[in-house]
């Protein structure tokens, strides 16, 4: 049996990976598939939860809107940012990375870009504005790898229940037509492959509106970067 690893999902490759799964309980989904195939009853593929329906006509399985990329103007006062050569700053090239991490608290950048804001020179405005368009660059850019996997990630789903379907399907016409030990064993070797693919499935759905919130998040910390650095521009 093909135990998919459920402890991690790659949300894209190679930067981010995914919240760890909940225990894998026995749901009530798991056990109404199982009991339909048991009784010979077609089984229905399984319905994302009401938190994670899609929007019409696409993959993307959160009830946020899918906003394909933020706008500078949506959260930035200062000076244009469109088009600037940040990277040509090597200061600024080397804390963009850091102030763009989820992994740096708000307040450390907040304190960084002070320490920043007061090294910059008689250019400080000209500095702080590549540095906010270095870092808005960098969670714009991660923010679109993370809907592209979150889109991949429910096209998975879609699939896994396609199979889930076929095979409780499947595994109803096998227990009816079971007459000798080693069809009774492949029947059973059958349920127990159903079972475990559906307990994946549901554990995965339950993710799903923990994950719809990182968008969200990098959009917040853009707005939080955006005030910092505003606030020591004069």
């Amino acid at each position: 049996m093909n135990k998919t690893t459920t402890n991690k999902i790659n949300w894209e490759t190679p930067m981010i990976s995914a919240i760890p799964c909940l225990p894998l309980a026995r749901s009530r989904l798991a056990r109404g598939l199982l009991i339909g195939a048991l009784l010979g009853l077609p089984a229905l593929a399984p319905a994302p939860t009401a938190a994670a329906s899609p929007q019409a006509g696409s993959l993307w399985p959160c009830i946020q809107p899918r906003v394909a990329s933020l706008a500078a103007a949506q959260m930035w006062a200062g000076p244009p940012v469109e088009g600037l050569a940040w990277r040509d700053d090597d200061k600024v090239a080397g804390l963009v990375p850091v102030l763009a991490a989820r992994r740096t608290s708000i307040e450390d950048a907040s304190a960084q870009i002070e320490a920043f804001a007061k090294e910059a020179g008689p250019q400080k405005k000209e500095r702080l504005t590549l540095l906010f368009a270095g870092v808005f660059d960098q969670i714009n850019t991660l923010r679109s790898r993370i809907l592209s996997g979150i889109e991949r990630y429910s096209q998975h789903q879609i699939d896994l229940a396609a199979r889930i379907k076929e095979e409780s399907l499947a595994l109803a016409k096998a227990k009816k037509a079971a007459t000798t030990d080693e069809e009774k064993t492949k029947a059973a070797e059958m349920e127990k492959q159903l079972l475990w693919d559906t307990r994946i499935y549901d554990t995965r759905t339950q993710q799903v509106t923990a994950v719809c919130e990182s968008p969200v998040i990098l959009e917040q910390r853009a707005f939080a970067i955006a005030r910092a650095i505003q606030n020591v521009m004069e």
